[in-house]
This record gives C-alpha cells, sequence and structure tokens, in this order.
C-alpha cells in the first residue's frame, strides 16, 4: 500500500504526516503527487502490518520555477528538495541522513524521461538494490565486506541497501552472522558509521536495527 506524505519538522525533530487516501502502487500514488506536488513531500510504501517501510520521493528540484536540475539533497529544515545549485549555501541532508533521521529507508523515484517513460536507474539506486540482494549470502566473505565499504565511501547513497540487507536477516541469520556482522561495523566509512551509532536512540527503526545488529 502507498499513501502520500508529508514531512515536517517541530522543534527541530522530523514528523512523517500520513494522507488517509492509499494506493495500490508506487505509480499511481507517484501520478498522484505529481498531480499536487507542493502540499506532500513524497510517497510512503507501508508493509502489511501498516508500517511505514519506505519514503519516495520525486527527482524534481522543489523551489518555484521550472528548475531543469534533479534534486539531490533536501532542505534540513524544510525537506524541500533540492538541485545542487539551489542547495548552495544551505544547511542540507543526503539522502541517506535523511533516512537515517527518520528511520526509514528513503530513495529517490525513476525520473521521467521527455517521452514520460521511466529512465534507468541513477548509480546509488542500483548499488542499493545490488547490495541488498547480497547481503545475506555473502556478509560472512571479507572481500566482499571490503568492496561494501568501498562501495558505501563512493556511493553514500547506497547505505539505503544495507539497511534493507540487514534488516531482512531473520534472528537466525543474525545469530548465526553475527562475528561477520561486527566486523562489519568496524569496517564501515566514517560517515555512516557515525550516523548509524545515532541512529541506536531509535533502536526499533529500520537504521537502529542495523546499528544494533553490526554491534554498533
Amino acid at each position: 500500500m502507498f499513501r502520500l506524505i508529508q514531512l515536517q519538522a517541530q522543534h527541530g525533530v522530523p514528523r512523517i504526516g500520513i494522507d488517509p487516501d492509499g494506493y495500490g502502487s508506487e505509480r499511481a500514488a507517484l501520478a498522484r503527487y505529481r498531480e499536487t506536488p507542493d502540499t506532500f513531500s513524497g510517497i510512503g510504501r507501508f508493509d502489511p502490518a501498516g508500517r511505514l517501510a519506505e519514503i519516495i520521493m520525486d527527482t524534481v528540484c522543489g523551489p518555484p520555477g521550472d528548475c531543469p536540475d534533479p534534486a539531490v539533497v533536501v532542505n534540513a529544515v524544510t525537506f524541500q528538495r533540492l538541485c545542487d545549485n539551489h542547495s548552495f549555501g544551505l544547511e542540507v541532508l543526503t539522502l541517506p541522513e535523511l533516512a537515517l533521521h527518520l528511520g526509514v529507508v528513503v530513495r529517490m523515484a525513476p525520473a521521467m524521461a521527455r517521452s514520460g517513460r521511466h529512465a534507468a536507474p541513477d548509480e546509488s539506486h542500483s548499488a542499493s538494490n545490488r547490495i541488498a540482494r547480497e547481503f545475506s549470502a555473502h556478509v560472512d566473505d571479507p572481500v566482499w565486506r571490503m568492496e561494501l565499504c568501498a562501495e558505501l565511501a563512493r556511493t553514500p547513497a547506497a547505505v539505503n541497501g544495507l539497511l534493507i540487507g540487514v534488516g531482512a536477516l531473520s534472528h537466525r541469520d543474525v545469530l548465526d552472522l553475527y562475528p561477520a556482522l561486527c566486523a562489519l561495523g568496524t569496517q564501515l566509512p566514517g560517515g555512516v558509521h557515525a550516523d548509524l551509532v545515532r541512529a541506536t536512540v531509535r533502536p526499533l527503526s529500520p537504521a537502529g536495527v542495523t546499528a544494533l545488529r553490526l554491534g554498533l
């Protein structure tokens, strides 16, 4: 189930407002969102239990006017999507930083090509998907962990794949793989490591679960 959401800051703490109308697909929710982009911040994907599992944000730069550049960050205060030019001099959050603030995976929606068809996913989305897909089978491989950390250093937005991969492990998997998970926790790039440590104050969030399972 997908619903439109609004991100707001209350006393410096991000809050998520949820529209009651539900949509059966990401495409339907995105189409509705693009009819009223100033009203909502993005789309929320909810799991069968009704928990927010993922936030999907549009790639269109948020300030008024027809900005041709894609959004790459969000304003740290208003959560408005911003391109490189409009974000200059402002306090901003990258998508991985926003994900850790909210405790839920955040990604950009597929960009719309001029023909109206979806453009190919960007590099960070592809890396995130690959990390999530390979995580359980390869995390106990020291070489793979080194490659993962290099990927996270090179493509910070791919941290979403780490959150998904770690979160998908069963309790038995965590017990069996705990030495490898802890080893990965010590190898993470400094920025990712610091963000995950901060996320431990929300232990039930995806980022908090990841941090605890990595022994942070």
